[in-house]
């Protein structure tokens, strides 16, 4: 139930949460800035990578990195990232880039743990909208991106991320793209809540204060990835 007070003025708690990496990275701050914006909110930042249920466990608002299932809640699309394949300069300069997706057989791959931890996914080719699984040689598997992304950037071989992982690699010249006619849609960037959530006054202002924020944000990436 949410308090009187809290439907006139921005106070309470406001729980939010996010992919761990993309929280890190993106989220922390833009909570650290609705924080000094708004002095009588406290706030719970929860970095999780799974999904969890706002209604029951008392969420205001969530990032979420993916397409969306139907459900009662509201989504606000504030921007897209791209699954994007990647390798240091010193690999690629030690064996043959890729051309086709298929050319990864014979290549040293860096994969995150998961249910198809030997399988990434392109188009059929450039410009398709279908998507064909291909097989890699896990040459090195680990648990979470940044040991993936750290290993590649080293040298050890070529590993499959999102591109908001890598933007700092990218820009530091530690990582360069492969395969970018192969990659499949970008992915929708939302912040979701439910309706009943927004009746209070530090949800409302937290939507209004992080969408154009992370609009900006997004597009700041994606505008830097693809130059």
């Amino acid at each position: 139930m949410i308090a009187a007070g809290e439907r006139s003025a921005p106070r309470g708690v406001l729980t939010v949460t996010a992919p761990l990496v993309f929280g890190r990275l993106y989220v922390r701050p833009l909570v650290d800035a609705y924080l000094d914006a708004y002095r009588l909110v406290q706030a719970r930042l929860l970095l999780l990578d799974r999904v969890v249920s706002l209604i029951d466990e008392g969420i205001d608002a969530a990032i979420r990195i993916g397409h969306l299932p139907e459900s009662g809640l509201i989504a606000v699309k504030t921007g897209e990232v791209r699954r994007v394949a990647c390798a240091s300069p010193a690999y690629l300069r030690r064996c043959k880039p890729p051309r086709e997706p298929a050319d990864l057989a014979a290549h040293d791959c860096i994969v995150l743990t998961g249910t198809l931890t030997d399988t990434w996914t392109f188009t059929s080719y450039p410009g398709s909208d279908s998507l064909k699984p291909v097989r890699v040689r896990p040459r090195l598997t680990v648990t979470e991106a940044e040991a993936a992304i750290a290993s590649a950037a080293a040298g050890h071989g070529v590993t499959c991320v999102l591109s908001y992982q890598i933007e700092r690699e990218l820009k530091r010249g530690r990582l360069k793209l492969i395969l970018e006619q192969f990659e499949p849609r970008p992915i929708p960037v939302h912040i979701v809540y439910s309706e009943a959530r927004l009746s209070a006054a530090k949800t409302r202002a937290f939507v209004d204060f992080a969408t154009p924020r992370l609009k900006k944000e997004l597009a700041r990436i994606s505008s830097q990835i693809a130059s």
